[in-house]
């Protein structure tokens, strides 16, 4: 995936018009509609700005790497990546589903005590 791509999709996610994204970062109006089309692509410094605001890794936006952030330093797996970038594509209310689905596996597991020391 292209960094146009991302960076709309997290956008979106946010439910964040291109004007409002702009706006946040000190950007002109048409800065990330001309980022999302192709047009102009982000300096170092608004690159940064961008990973910083959406909690990712520069590598994600860049499409370097599919891993949303690095663990300690570590590539997360192929499969932990591919849940996070499933879950990354939910809405709020399915998202919250997806927490309480997954702490009830770890009831159902015997790990509550994991459950409640988080």
């Amino acid at each position: 995936m292209n960094f146009n791509v991302r960076l709309k999709s997290l956008r979106q996610k946010r439910k964040l018009t291109q004007s409002e994204l702009a706006s946040i970062l000190g950007l002109k109006p048409t800065a990330i509609s001309n980022y999302e089309s192709k047009r102009n692509e982000p300096s170092f410094e608004k690159l940064i700005a961008l990973s910083k605001y959406f909690d990712v890794s520069c590598d994600y936006l860049l499409g370097v790497s599919d891993a949303y952030l690095p663990v300690g330093g570590e590539v997360l797996d192929k499969d932990i990546v591919e849940f996070f970038n499933l879950y990354q594509q939910l809405d709020a209310e399915s998202s919250k589903e997806m927490r309480e689905f997954a702490s009830y596996l770890l009831y159902k597991q015997g790990l509550t005590d994991e459950i409640k020391g988080r």
